[in-house]
């Protein structure tokens, strides 16, 4: 459209009689007024200052500006109004490309910034404003970011992503129904760990962003399902026919060890600020109903070795992953002991009380027929998905 000498609207392209006319007269032509321009450098300072009073930003802690403006003409104005608002920006903490890569519109903040971060020496810490105008509006855009020291300088703990996902050891005699089930656990095995480091609680500990709060609600949330851990295993080794007497004794034993473990965990929550009263009357999250109801389903079947998958599971994950959670959470909150042993008690514990020996004796006897280790597997892969739906329903009761 056209703009009046007086300001007011004159034709648009759909007053004229065709296209072609429309198009010969620029109707068509996206076109700026820029005399209104100007309102923006205004706007734009008057954000800045209110940010300022509103604490969201410190002048004394601004290390970099990096302002987009289409034009060197617009700088001087918006210096002017800064300087009568008793603030002045020195000349070297502002950055901008306009000179080397002229007005690139939307684009410019992002291309501001990258060679912000790759031709100054940024130190941790500093903090840097971005100003993003948008003269169609009249919109006035900031960001303030700081910077951090790269990954490989950080001192802050955590776990290494790259760490290989390796499957807890089986030791096995050749048999080709135990070497199929072996290739099969190991493949669940690996779809479970390379999931459950995506888990929101879990990549916490693998960043180092944990805090002391998601590690309560942590164990809080597993001592509602580790409770019934013993309980679920009890229950099957009371449905194993006497014929697998041997079977049925690796059971109670492993009963045995583990009717303790809530008690350790209890200890940790308590001696991390947590209330007593909370554990008792807490209740199982969405996941965690799921998972027990599947384990309490499967343990109260006649002769339930299927669940020997669910051991493989859990066991394996004692073994091979706690201990590397409980040293990162110590590391990262800078606890004691005392308030991370629940994890770090199991890595050294399911490996001394040999609970995969006991593991690998089973898949050795004359049970492990290729449909139990069907069963085997399938039941592996339920509790690989529950125990990680019991993590990612961490609080959702």
């Amino acid at each position: 459209m056209r703009k009046n000498a007086d300001g007011s609207i004159g034709k648009t392209w759909i007053d004229y009689d065709s296209f072609t006319e429309a198009d010969a007269d620029a109707a068509l032509n996206l076109r700026q007024d820029i005399r209104l321009v100007n309102n923006i450098i205004s706007l734009g300072v008057q954000h800045f200052f209110n940010l300022i009073d509103a604490g969201k930003i410190d002048p004394k802690n601004l290390d970099w500006l990096v302002a987009h403006y289409s034009s060197e003409y617009f700088k001087k104005p918006i210096v002017a109004l800064l300087e009568k608002g008793g603030l002045e920006i020195p000349e070297e903490k502002w950055f901008t490309n306009l000179h080397t890569k002229g007005n690139t519109g939307s684009a410019s903040i992002f291309i501001m910034l990258e060679e912000l971060l790759n031709e100054k020496e940024l130190q941790a810490g500093k903090e840097i404003i971005c100003m993003v105008p948008e003269s169609g509006r009249f919109i006035t855009t900031f960001m303030k970011l700081k910077v951090i020291a790269p990954a490989a300088e950080k001192k802050q703990p955590g776990i290494d992503e790259a760490d290989a996902i390796l499957a807890p050891d089986i030791r096995i005699e050749g048999n080709p129904t135990q070497e199929w089930l072996v290739r099969q656990l190991v493949d669940t095995w690996v779809d479970f760990e390379t999931h459950l480091r995506k888990v929101p609680v879990i990549q916490k500990i693998y960043n180092g962003t944990i805090t002391l709060d998601d590690y309560k609600l942590l164990l809080l949330n597993l001592r509602q399902q580790v409770i019934d851990g013993s309980q679920w295993i009890a229950r099957a080794a009371s449905n194993v026919s006497m014929e697998y007497f041997d079977i049925r004794s690796s059971f109670i034993s492993h009963s045995r060890d583990e009717h303790r473990d809530y008690q350790i965990l209890e200890k940790n929550y308590i001696n991390c600020g947590g209330n007593r009263e909370d554990l008792y009357t807490g209740e199982k999250n969405i996941g965690s109903e799921a998972l027990s109801a599947f384990m309490f389903q499967k343990a109260s079947q006649p002769n339930p070795f299927d669940l020997l998958g669910g051991m493989f599971i859990i066991e394996g994950l004692g073994n091979r992953i706690a201990g590397n959670w409980g040293r990162a959470i110590k590391d990262l909150l800078d606890l004691n002991e005392d308030q991370v042993s629940f994890f770090t008690y199991h890595e050294t514990s399911d490996s001394n009380d040999n609970h995969f020996e006991r593991f690998e004796n089973a898949l050795k006897s004359d049970l492990l027929t290729m449909d139990m280790a069907r069963r085997i597997v399938k039941t592996a892969k339920v509790v690989a998905r529950l125990y990680r739906m019991q993590l990612e329903e961490i609080g959702n009761y």
